[in-house]
């Protein structure tokens, strides 16, 4: 059975580097909070095309994960610490960074400060 990924709670500072370019919030599925803080600058792809919207945080996110079924994907949540996939805690484990560009959430109560934190 395919796991379900879609963020419950989640609140943080979206960067680009060292840019700041949304702070948000997510509560039970739905995007309570959104505050542009770069006039719409740097967005990642899902923002900028589909709009700033719970469906295109959730699909940034889900880009950013190593999809079930991947080779050494247990081995990978292990190492993170986790025995199965928790689609928030697990973006908060990387601070939504997946090492292939240079987008990353800062969370006010821990994880990485700065981009080379990460």
């Amino acid at each position: 059975m395919a796991e379900v990924r879609l963020i419950n709670n989640l609140k943080g500072i979206l960067y680009y580097i060292d840019t700041p370019l949304m702070d948000f919030e997510i509560k039970n599925r739905e995007l309570v909070k959104a505050e542009d803080l770069s006039q719409g600058k740097l967005y990642p792809w899902e923002l900028a095309k589909l709009g700033v919207s719970y469906g295109s945080f959730n699909q940034f996110f889900q880009r950013r994960t190593m999809r079930e079924g991947c080779m050494f994907y247990r081995e990978h949540l292990k190492a993170l610490g986790m025995d199965k996939m928790d689609f928030d805690l697990y973006i908060r484990k990387n601070n939504g960074n997946n090492h292939l560009d240079n987008y990353w959430v800062m969370f006010e109560d821990g994880g990485a400060k700065c981009f080379g934190d990460l």
